[in-house]
């Protein structure tokens, strides 16, 4: 990857505050982490993860194939971005939002300097792939059912959600072996060509004395560079047509109070959640 395509996910070296994020060096530093997710090949990393500059920013770009190739890289780097508040998006919508038109931007140049360049295609060439690209756009995303045998199409995202996840085989087996006997189901939103769900909602029947018959949402998330595109709000209403179908009266969901959480609280008011209730928990390790 030497230079950026317009699907390309770049972790810009601002925050949402518009401040530059220190030090400058930290696009080439978070990209010689990534060594040691592959020691038998260290610079393998370099095909999918490299450091550029934009418009004097150093950011890093993301070949979007990463999230199929190595979830847990992919989740490190997007996992960084949060917890950094760095903005994360697509270069073709970064493009937009500087006011460059893809027809007219020249490509960024990447910080690493031993880089060899590529031979530009013939117009031929670039034609088809064009027509290519506007091909892969008009797949429109689909939403369906995650079944077992592809539980592991949810890992990238919910690995996100859930830092604790960190064995792609281990976050499998307790899924298929243990929660979906419970009931566990996954519903997924899958992006054209893309065997990894850039969104995900895990959520189970359950059945207790205080709320009778009931849908949980267990999980909601949408990967940071596909957010703002109402995946959040698809995936609720496939929830809320699941209950009615079953005759379910209630959907419950447990949500953080952090102020990252605030769009989240937003969207489960829009479709008609309110707050019913604390929910307490107890450290048992903690307690004396």
């Amino acid at each position: 990857m030497l230079t950026c395509e317009m699907d390309e996910i770049i972790i810009h070296g601002t925050t949402s505050k518009g401040k530059v994020f220190r030090p400058s060096d930290w696009a080439e530093r978070l990209c010689g982490i990534l060594s040691s997710f592959n020691k038998e090949n260290r610079l393998s990393y370099h095909e999918w993860v490299q450091p550029i500059v934009l418009d004097k920013v150093r950011c890093v770009a993301i070949d979007p194939k990463l999230a199929d190739i190595n979830p847990n890289m992919f989740r490190f780097l997007m996992d960084f971005a949060a917890d950094n508040d760095l903005r994360v998006l697509e270069y073709g919508a970064l493009l937009q939002e500087m006011g460059i038109e893809p027809s007219q931007h020249t490509p960024p140049p990447s910080t690493q300097h031993d880089t060899p360049t590529t031979q530009q295609p013939e117009p031929h060439e670039m034609a088809v792939s064009g027509s290519q690209t506007v091909a892969a756009q008009a797949d429109a995303p689909v939403l369906r059912e995650i079944m077992p045998h592809e539980t592991a199409s949810a890992f990238a995202a919910l690995s996100v959600l859930r830092p604790k996840l960190q064995d792609i085989n281990s976050f499998v087996e307790q899924v298929n072996e243990i929660q979906r006997k419970q009931g566990y189901r996954l519903l997924g939103i899958f992006e054209g060509g893309m065997s990894n769900a850039v969104a995900v909602c895990g959520f189970r029947e359950e059945m207790n004395l205080v709320s009778g018959r009931h849908i949980h949402i267990d999980d909601l998330i949408t990967l940071p560079q596909y957010r703002r595109n109402g995946y959040g709000t698809r995936l609720l209403s496939e929830v809320q047509n699941i209950a009615r179908l079953a005759g379910i009266a209630e959907i419950h969901i447990d949500s953080n109070v952090g102020g990252e959480r605030t769009t989240a609280h937003r969207i489960y008011f829009q479709h008609g959640f309110e707050i019913g209730a604390y929910h307490f928990v107890c450290q048992v390790d903690l307690l004396r």
